[in-house]
């Protein structure tokens, strides 16, 4: 497939690796067509992993995971408008040797629609966790197929 500017689609993972700086890895390249919404209302999801600048007690962050997805409603207020965080927490969990340098990480998939998106820092915040201790990366967006 070719695209408006006849770039050939095959030859744009090479371009773009010589473009990007390091640690950054092209695994796919598909056209998108113009008729479908933008991708990023087609987003569903977001995986963020979660390190820490200070040492936590896994038992009690263990603990607390547990709390919120056992949870039926985590009421919220953003903006002055109430909402329900709990639907919006697709899946979190403790692992242990996951990070970088085997550092432990909180990972969550968090739920990404038009009249609500999932917000690591909200979660950490009904984890009790100041935000200025974590480092937050968002790893993936997964896409409506």
């Amino acid at each position: 497939m070719r695209l408006k500017s006849d770039i050939d689609l095959s030859e744009l993972p090479a371009r773009l690796r010589a473009a990007l700086p390091d640690g950054i890895r092209i695994l796919d390249v598909q056209a998108v067509d113009e008729a479908e919404p933008a991708l990023q209302m087609q987003v569903t999801s977001a995986e963020y992993e979660v390190t820490f600048d200070v040492p936590l007690d896994a038992a009690a962050l263990r603990a607390g995971i547990e709390r919120i997805l056992a949870a039926t409603s985590l009421p919220r207020e953003r903006r002055d408008k109430a909402y329900d965080l709990r639907p919006l927490i697709e899946e979190m969990e403790w692992r242990e040797t996951a990070g970088p340098a085997e550092q432990p990480v909180l990972f969550m998939r968090l739920s990404a629609r038009e009249s609500a998106t999932g917000r690591p820092e909200e979660v950490l915040a009904e984890l009790g966790i100041p935000r200025s201790s974590a480092r937050i990366e968002r790893s993936c967006l997964l896409f409506q197929h």
